[in-house]
């Protein structure tokens, strides 16, 4: 005789449920990482000028890497501006164009803009005699539509004898070994120059001008003057090696100004160009 059929309860059904939906796997979500290039070096150009984009590919959320040089480069409209295989971008006309750099799966675009130039002279300035082994810095004046004003980024810089004498990306000049040579700037498609004489130079005496009595706290501006071989003299304030003798009295910057302190007394500053030296005293009241 069969046995009688016993129905399960409620309750028991629902903890079955709910222990078999807890015990489902569950799916992560993953998040698909995409190459992309970004670009250094600026968007905006003046009509003739160049200038160099770099290419840095983000490879992972953590890590990117320089793919100037093997990338894909190519402009959308050569005729404003082109673009070399390394990425070197040419202005060629007013407008915009856009600059595509392909590195396998990574892209990147930029919106580049040639406006009109603004520069119509660059003039370099600096000393045309410099002595061996010395620096000396150089600076770009741009003659523009609202003025002149000196340039000191963007500007680059070139000399026609680097044996001679070098120049570096701020215009520092460096001088090797005697002889001429001409130091070009070009800024927004501009050009100006500079001829520079390296010469073996014998200074046989420095000498200081100005105030030398200053009040306690005060200031005062010295100035140096090399007297040469030949008997020229010249304007070494820049380029001389200043001490102070006395520095709880008086100290002297790298340009020749001299700073008095709280205590009276006398302090000897000194100036020293090309192995010859200088002093003066200056007496603080």
């Amino acid at each position: 005789m069969p046995s009688p059929s016993r129905s399960i309860p409620a309750a028991v059904l629902v903890c079955i449920c709910t222990v078999a939906c807890s015990s489902s796997p569950t799916t992560a979500s993953t998040t698909t990482f995409t190459p992309s290039i970004s670009f250094t070096g600026g968007d905006t150009f003046t009509v003739g000028q160049a200038g160099q984009l770099a290419a840095i590919e983000r490879q992972t959320a953590t890590t990117s890497q320089d793919v100037t040089t093997t990338a894909s480069w190519q402009s959308s409209n050569p005729s404003v501006a082109t673009v070399s295989s390394a990425g070197l971008v040419t202005a060629m006309a007013l407008g915009s164009t856009i600059i595509t750099a392909t590195d396998q799966a990574a892209v990147g675009t930029l919106v580049v803009s040639v406006v009109p130039r603004t520069v119509s002279s660059l003039l370099v300035v600096g000393p045309t005699i410099v002595p061996t082994g010395q620096t000396s810095e150089l600076t770009a004046s741009a003659s523009t539509t609202s003025g002149k004003q000196v340039v000191t980024s963007g500007v680059a810089w070139q000399s026609s004898n680097p044996g001679v004498a070098t120049v570096s990306d701020a215009g520092v000049l460096t001088a090797i070994a005697p002889g001429t040579v001409t130091v070009t700037a070009s800024y927004q498609g501009v050009t100006g120059s500079l001829t520079v004489t390296v010469a073996n130079v014998t200074v046989s005496a420095v000498t200081l001008y100005g105030t030398t009595t200053v009040t306690r706290g005060g200031t005062t501006q010295l100035t140096a003057t090399a007297v040469l071989a030949d008997g020229s003299m010249r304007i070494v304030t820049n380029v001389a090696a200043w001490a102070s003798l006395n520095p709880d009295i008086a100290t002297v910057s790298a340009g020749g100004l001299v700073t008095t302190l709280s205590t009276a007394g006398t302090a000897t500053i000194t100036a020293s160009y090309l192995g010859a030296t200088g002093s003066v005293d200056i007496t603080v009241n």
